[in-house]
């Protein structure tokens, strides 16, 4: 994917989410993290030192964090549409990744409408 938007922000919002997203059942499975890397990089087109600087800052960020409403607002002011909802495929893609989806990670998915495009597709979920 060649998507435009190359704010670190923005990507460390997506880092962020992802992240959240697998780490919801309280365990980061390798599979999903390299799932994660796989992702930025591929949507992003950037390098591994860059990811793992994101990853850092990411994990740092996460520690902190009370909820994740600020990374998907973010992401909803700089995606455009087509970038949600490939944003969204790959929530999906990460949550599946060690091979089930753990009801806390559904739950993050459906119950935190984050991402706007999210409601025009939510008859799909």
């Amino acid at each position: 994917m060649d998507h435009s938007i190359d704010s670190y922000d923005v990507k460390l919002a997506t880092t962020c989410l992802l992240t959240k997203v697998a780490f919801a059942d309280e365990y980061l499975d390798p599979q999903e993290e390299k799932i994660i890397r796989e992702i930025l990089s591929d949507f992003f087109s950037i390098d591994t030192e860059e990811i793992n600087k994101l990853f850092k800052d990411s994990n740092q960020i996460l520690e902190k964090s009370t909820d994740i409403f600020s990374f998907g607002q973010l992401l909803n002011q700089h995606f455009t549409k087509e970038d949600k909802i490939d944003l969204i495929g790959c929530i999906f893609e990460v949550a599946f990744a060690d091979g089930e989806l753990h009801y806390l990670e559904n739950h993050t998915i459906k119950h935190a409408d984050l991402i706007t495009v999210k409601m025009e597709i939510k008859h799909f979920l």
